[in-house]
Formats: structure tokens, C-alpha cells, sequence
């Protein structure tokens, strides 16, 4: 079997996705603007979670370190690159899964997965912080990047 001819590889194939026909590539500017809102929202939650409901749960586990809680502040940027790419993976699964919810939950439980379970978990054999505040972590993380996802593919797809 020989290769394909040039001609074949410079097409790209037309994708169905659901409601449209694209040629693969992901709206830049929808992307970012359902980016940058799953990264607000992102950030929302876990000001509210952290800032505000954990903000006892923290000082302790840090000062029983010797340290104090500083910082925080670095996961805001990051919170918003967290969220571009969660859009971003929606795009990539949305030819194959189609638009719509259920693929916004299949890539929010990727990134959840990588950006919250693994970290988490990679800490607790450390017992720097109290298992339970470290599975709270991770709870509440699943549910702000669903939500994220939700929001963000909500406004993509518009």
C-alpha cells in the first residue's frame, strides 16, 4: 500500500460535530472568551472555597508546619490557564463526542483529574496537610470544573 498523494494530505477533512460542519479548528475567539470564563469561575469557587470556608482549615495546617499561608494569589493566572484548557480540550473532543454537555463533562473530568486529583494526591503520602482538607480539595474541585466546563462550552458553542 503505497502512500497517500499530497493532494490528500494538503484537504482536511470535514468533522461533524453535532450541529456544525468545521474543518477541525477551534474558534480562537470563542475559545478564549469560554476560557477565560471557566477560569473566572474557576477562580470564584475557590476564592469562596478557600478564601472564605477554609481559611481556618489552611492557617492551621500551615502553621503546624511553621509557615503562614502567602501566595495565594499565583493561582489566579493559573486558574485561567486551567480554564482555556479545559475549553480548548472541549473543542479537541467535541468532533468525535459532539457538542454539549456531556463532552464539557468528559473534559472536565480530564483536567479535574490532572489538575486536581493527581497533585492532591501526590501531597497526602507527604502528610504536610490533613487528609481530609486534601479530599476537600479535590471535591471541590470537581465540582467548580464541571461547572467551569459547562459554562465555558455553553458560551463556545454560542
Amino acid at each position: 500500500m503505497g502512500l497517500p498523494s499530497s493532494k490528500v494530505l494538503k484537504e482536511r477533512p470535514q468533522l461533524y460535530n453535532g450541529d456544525v460542519t468545521t474543518t477541525g479548528r477551534p474558534n480562537l475567539p470563542r475559545l478564549c472568551l469560554g476560557g477565560i470564563a471557566a477560569g473566572l469561575l474557576i477562580n470564584a469557587f475557590e476564592y469562596l472555597v478557600h478564601g472564605l470556608f477554609l481559611d481556618a482549615q489552611w492557617s492551621a495546617a500551615f502553621a503546624a508546619l511553621g509557615k503562614t499561608p502567602t501566595g495565594w494569589t499565583t493561582f489566579i493566572p493559573a486558574n485561567f490557564l486551567v480554564g482555556a484548557i479545559l475549553i480548548w480540550l472541549y473543542t479537541r473532543l467535541s468532533p468525535r463526542y459532539g457538542v454539549g454537555y456531556q463532552t464539557a463533562i468528559r473534559a472536565a473530568l480530564a483536567i479535574w483529574f490532572v489538575f486536581w486529583v493527581v497533585p492532591e494526591m501526590a501531597l497526602l503520602p507527604l502528610n504536610l496537610f490533613p487528609a481530609s482538607l486534601l479530599f476537600t480539595v479535590i471535591a471541590v474541585g470537581l465540582l467548580d470544573v464541571v461547572l467551569a466546563a459547562l459554562l465555558g462550552a455553553w458560551i463556545y458553542r454560542r
